[in-house]
């Protein structure tokens, strides 16, 4: 299991937005510059979080981006898996159908089993737990 840049970006992205006070909106430069990201890219990742509607989108000259929902309510696991999809420890594991298979391979059951706590700690961490530890 690998975060990509792309999915780091966009974790960046929405703690960035999570900090914003209500009904305060944030620009896409203003967002790549203080996330140290092309603006290109910030676009291409807002886009895909709009899409999936965790980030709503105003046009205009007074236009830019805010969460959707509470910040409480997205988990870290959501973010990553709009940009990379279902989270995998390897490969074999993507493939396996039936939780038959897991059990009888002694090396698949314990990598299953990491797998499995990875994505129980991802998605009981929501971007209010990150905005606030990063406060501190």
């Amino acid at each position: 299991m690998k975060i990509t840049q792309e999915s780091d970006y966009a974790i960046k992205i929405v703690l960035y937005l999570s900090k914003l006070d209500k009904g305060e909106i944030a620009n896409a430069r203003e967002i790549s510059e203080a996330e140290k990201m092309s603006m290109k890219f910030a676009l291409k990742i807002l886009r895909r979080l709009c899409k999936v509607k965790l980030v709503e989108s105003f046009r205009g000259i007074k236009g830019g981006y805010k969460l959707k929902k509470s910040a409480d309510d997205i988990s870290l696991r959501s973010v990553i898996e709009v940009i990379q999809g279902d989270l995998f420890i390897n490969t074999s594991l993507k493939n396996i159908n039936s939780a038959k298979k897991v059990e009888t391979d002694p090396v698949n059951s314990l990598l299953y089993s990491i797998q499995e706590d990875v994505k129980r700690k991802l998605s009981n961490t929501s971007f209010k737990d990150l905005r606030d530890a990063s406060a501190k």
